[in-house]
């Protein structure tokens, strides 16, 4: 992300697909969509954290690993973070980088063949860098420069076949002799690096394709079932010069010899953004919608009869607001079908943006994206999944997966960080916040497929004000209700405990908002309906000893009470899931405590937890 780039061309690398597609028609339901609790990965300071990515390990489904630029470096600006969960994404631990004096930008992650982690990203002092990590992404090399291109994009091969493990970057540079600040001309080019020993060295820069006068910017690569590398682009208009430009265009090439050689490039379609005038307008309304650029993902499970399919999804602007389209192609690019709605139920004045794609080991394609729904003013939204059983050709209902709605105008996201340069013998200093540079939360976002076929989506919510970043497991289940077990009512005290995201605080109102998840610690399985109850407000020595008291009221119990006895039902804390695993989490539920002065906040609470178990369990 040149900062250049980054504050003047806010659409940097944007793209789009062939659009103006029919309806798509409604999918029976034979399956239907289970989201579970949302869970908070960022603990890490009331900052904006955007633009994110993430990925499974292939050898371990419960290891995950998300990215995203974060504001958390000491002077308020940008640096990436990777986040690293071993439990299939209820807990998480943050990670950061060296990326020297300026921070960095662009995240982006992966994992190798052998369940090797590679991070890469944009360090403003040196370049694009590359990071390995043999544990799973809790420690991580030093960084390895890789080019000093723009928007890198990473992607290995999974095959069996010669290139078997290679890695691969693309990113997007200038062509020698490029002076662009002077004659406003630009001369970009698509170019690759490889890696045939696990990332520990690289062969490039390798030229992809060039720009033509335009802007050519890398899309998320694939790999086919037989190695072919399939990398998309986009050309976006010189807006300094090409002021009635209003669309953009997605091309691809193709490498069948491991990233060593390219087929020209090809056409995949345009899409209309509706011009440069009202590209800007939109990103200065302080509307949350914006146009991105397309996602792409190809059906490589084994089993599946559309193996080798490649899907491609974008937004377009169609009057004022945007709708989301995906496309297909049968035949490694070389014709698409054409686009349909993916959503085409949706009400007219809702816009969908930030999209990610995903195909899961039994071919389900997933789609996963923000809307606008309900709110049309469009400062608010939701994050939403559906899914495909047959290519792309019908979709079931979405669902919806957020269990909060997003209203990022908060102090976090409002706060600007600096972003320092050296350029033409001065320093250069940006000021930007999350807010005015990501308003969609980032360029990109991530969902990643595990090879036990959930959808894991990694997004930037802004429920609290500041967007922080959320997850949450999602799976496609059968009509069929599985038998329920023989259940019983017993206490949880000791195989749950109560976990906290961050708390809240205004002394005005004297009110404390304290958001509870309830965590299985225990190896059994665990039925709701969960019900915490207050048990005690004070220690029992404290009473006895005839201490002051400083015991909160309880604002918003489930039964009403506001002292002990008041109780929390978690019966809905687990969204569309029927029990609590071993290690997994709820959602949180927040609860509203009333202080006695607007210092004393030290409570004491003591809590009993009730749930169900199976019967043998409690033999």
């Amino acid at each position: 992300m040149r900062a250049l780039r980054a504050v003047v061309f806010a659409s940097i690398g944007l793209a789009g697909l062939l659009s103006r597609g029919g309806a798509a028609e409604s999918a029976p339901a034979a399956s239907r969509i289970v989201i579970g609790p949302n869970v908070l990965v960022s603990r890490d300071g009331d900052v904006a954290h955007c633009e994110t990515m993430v990925v499974a390990n292939p050898k371990d489904p419960k290891n995950l690993i998300g990215t995203s630029i974060t504001l958390t470096r000491p002077d308020g600006g940008a640096t990436n973070k990777a986040y690293v969960s071993a439990d299939g994404g209820s807990t998480w631990q943050d990670v950061g980088f060296d990326e020297g004096e300026q921070g960095g930008g662009d995240p982006q992650v992966g994992f190798g063949a052998s369940g090797t982690a590679y991070f890469t990203g944009i360090s403003f002092t040196n370049g694009i860098y590359f990071c390995r990590s043999e544990d799973g992404g809790k420690t991580w090399s030093k960084p390895m420069t890789v080019g000093r291109g723009d928007h890198e994009m990473l992607v290995t091969d999974y095959t069996t076949g010669p290139y078997a493990g290679r890695v691969y970057i693309a990113e997007e540079t200038d062509q020698k002799g490029s002076n662009e600040l002077e004659d406003l001309i630009m001369r970009r080019r698509v170019v690759l690096f490889r890696s045939s020993d696990d990332g520990r060295s690289f062969v490039g820069p390798i030229e992809v394709a060039v720009g033509d006068g335009r802007g050519l910017a890398a899309y998320n690569p694939l790999v086919l079932s037989d190695g072919t590398l399939f990398l998309p682009m986009s050309s976006y208009p010189n807006y300094a010069k090409e002021k009635d430009a209003a669309t953009w265009k997605a091309l691809f090439s193709l490498s069948k010899d491991g990233g060593v050689t390219f087929t020209p490039k090809r056409a995949i379609g345009e899409i209309y953004f509706g011009g440069v005038a009202k590209m800007r307008d939109q990103q200065k309304s302080g509307r949350i919608d914006q146009i991105g650029g397309p996602t792409f993902a190809a059906d490589t499970s084994t089993n599946s009869k559309l193996r080798d399919r490649l899907y491609a999804a974008w937004t377009e602007l169609q009057g004022d607001r945007f709708r989301l389209l995906l496309t297909h192609s049968n035949d490694r690019g070389a014709t698409w079908s054409k686009p349909k709605p993916v959503d085409p139920g949706a009400p007219a004045d809702a816009s969908q943006f930030q999209q990610m794609v995903a195909v899961n080991p039994d071919g389900v394609l997933g789609v996963f994206f923000y809307s606008t729904e309900g709110f049309r003013e469009r400062d608010k939204f939701d994050v939403y999944f559906t899914a495909s059983l047959d290519g792309g050709q019908t979709f079931l209902p979405k669902a919806r997966v957020s269990s909060q709605t997003s209203h990022p105008y908060g102090a976090g996201n409002l706060r600007p960080g600096p972003f320092v340069m050296k350029e033409r013998g001065m320093t250069i200093v940006y000021t930007t916040s999350g807010i005015s540079r990501w308003p969609d939360g980032g360029d990109y976002i991530g969902m990643a497929a595990d090879s036990d076929g959930a959808f894991h989506p990694f997004w930037a919510d802004g429920r609290s004000g500041t967007y922080q970043l959320y997850t949450a497991s999602i799976r496609l289940k059968g009509d069929a209700a599985a038998k329920a077990p023989e259940v019983e009512k017993a206490s949880l005290t000791d195989r749950v405990t109560l976990t906290f995201d961050p708390i809240q605080y205004d002394p005005a109102k004297l009110e404390v908002l304290l958001p509870v998840r309830l965590k299985n610690t225990s190896k059994q399985t665990l039925y709701p309906p969960f019900v915490v109850e207050i048990k005690e407000v004070a220690h029992p020595y404290t009473v006895k000893s005839g201490e002051p008291i400083n015991a909160p009221a309880f604002l918003n119990s489930a039964n009403g009470k506001d002292g002990v006895g008041a109780t929390y039902d978690y019966s809905k804390a687990l969204g569309g899931l029927d029990a609590l695993e071993p290690g997994a989490v709820t959602d949180a539920l927040v609860w509203r405590l009333k202080a006695q002065s607007a210092m004393k906040t030290d409570f004491y609470l003591g809590t009993e937890i009730t749930g169900f178990v199976t019967k043998k369990e409690t033999k």
